[in-house]
């Protein structure tokens, strides 16, 4: 199946007037997302929020359904959450972890994972450990499996950083800590609308996402994914009423399913439309998706490399729709505002997000053009040209 970019463009508002790469911010939504999402609004509006959840209670349960179909899991492994760090910290902090217990991660995994592993570290005096990598920035493996040992309480890592276009071989991963019976914490952020994701394939424990950057989907909106085996002994570190059967004054019973690591209370109308982006990707499909995405972004890497004063930042083998580059001599943020006043949209990888990875590296910050399916070979010739003219001044 081709994708059809003039009919997807079409159910894109305003993407003729603005050349959108900031997906891994926030993509565009298409209209049949924002339409669930402001019909479902108003009708809260008009009639009330308990009532309209009532009325539309099917179709919020369909967001499981979806979900688990985007990933190719069970519909009880899914809970809804409101960000991807919000469904990763739900499962992160469920783990017990003990003195001398051990977390191996990367480098270039998300600065919030690494304020839970250093909290861990300084409450817990739990090891943290890294998996190195090779001269092209992909983990080596042989390292990860020297790590493991009886005090491997977790592996957690990033599939894609939030500041370079790497991907890391996320199945591997699974596959070593399958074979050593140790929880495997995904954050799939950036790659859930990306790649074509198979959590049997990738044998990872859990999965965190959000529904705003690839999904093209509301801000508010994300999920965790708990393998149902590893469910049975998993209790969340905070419950309410909704996530047990609260039996009397004494004792409750948690449900059989994902959702004890839900709240009650959550964007009901993001849900909605959350669920709304991924029977969109899934319609398009995700294996159309990815090709469509990494094919662009090595076009537009080329495009760059060939620009005179231009750096780019992107590693690994294996490089996705993320493109990080900077202008000798000049800021990120002031390349970033200079193509902002050419309706472009970029954003700057800075602070906290990479900064582990970014410090190793000797990097301070980086524009970031990250590329969607829905975007051109014609938008990037555009991109590129402004880039261009911006270094030579």
């Amino acid at each position: 199946m081709t994708i059809d970019i003039e009919k997807i463009r079409s159910e894109t508002p305003n993407c003729e007037n603005v050349i959108h790469f900031n997906n891994a911010g926030c993509s565009l939504m298409p209209e049949p997302v924002t339409n669930a999402l402001f019909e479902y609004l108003t009708q809260e509006q008009q009639l009330g929020g308990y009532e309209v959840e009532q009325m539309r209670r099917a179709e919020l349960q369909g967001f499981y359904s979806s979900a688990a179909s985007l990933i190719n899991c069970d519909a009880s492994e899914i809970a809804f959450s409101e960000s991807a760090t919000r469904a990763w910290q739900q499962f992160f902090y469920s783990l017990e972890f003990s003195p001398g217990d051990k977390i191996i991660t990367t480098r270039v995994d998300y600065g919030s994972n690494f304020v839970g592993y250093i909290q861990m570290v300084q409450r817990k005096s739990v090891e943290l450990q890294f998996i190195e990598t090779d001269h092209n920035g992909d983990l080596h493996l042989g390292h990860l499996e020297e790590l493991i040992d009886e005090r491997t309480k977790l592996i957690s890592i990033s599939h894609i950083p939030t500041g370079g276009g790497l991907v890391n071989d996320a199945g591997k991963v699974g596959e070593i800590a399958s074979r050593a019976n140790i929880p495997y914490l995904l954050d799939a952020c950036q790659s859930v609308g990306q790649l074509e994701m198979d959590v049997k394939k990738i044998k990872c424990t859990a999965l965190s996402t959000t529904a705003r950057k690839y999904l093209r989907g509301p801000r508010g909106a994300g999920f965790l994914f708990v393998d149902k085996n590893y469910l049975k002994n998993s209790q969340p570190a905070f419950l309410e009423q909704h996530g047990v059967d609260l039996l009397d004054e004494s004792n409750y019973k948690l449900v059989d399913s994902a959702r004890r690591f839900e709240n009650y209370e959550g964007h009901k109308a993001g849900k909605l439309a959350a669920a709304a982006s991924m029977a969109y990707a899934d319609e398009i499909g995700l294996k159309n998706i990815e090709q469509r995405i990494f094919a662009l972004a090595k076009y537009c890497r080329s495009q760059l490399t060939g620009i005179d004063k231009v750096n780019v930042h992107d590693r690994g083998v294996r490089q996705c729709g993320i493109v990080t580059f900077s202008i000798d001599g000049q800021h990120p943020a002031d390349t970033q505002q200079m193509l902002s006043i050419n309706n472009i949209n970029t954003w700057v990888s800075a602070g906290p997000g990479s900064l582990i990875d970014f410090q190793d590296r000797g990097i301070e910050a980086a524009g970031r053009a990250s590329i969607h399916y829905y975007n051109t070979v014609d938008e990037i010739d555009k991109f590129c040209d402004v880039v261009s003219r911006i270094a030579s001044t």
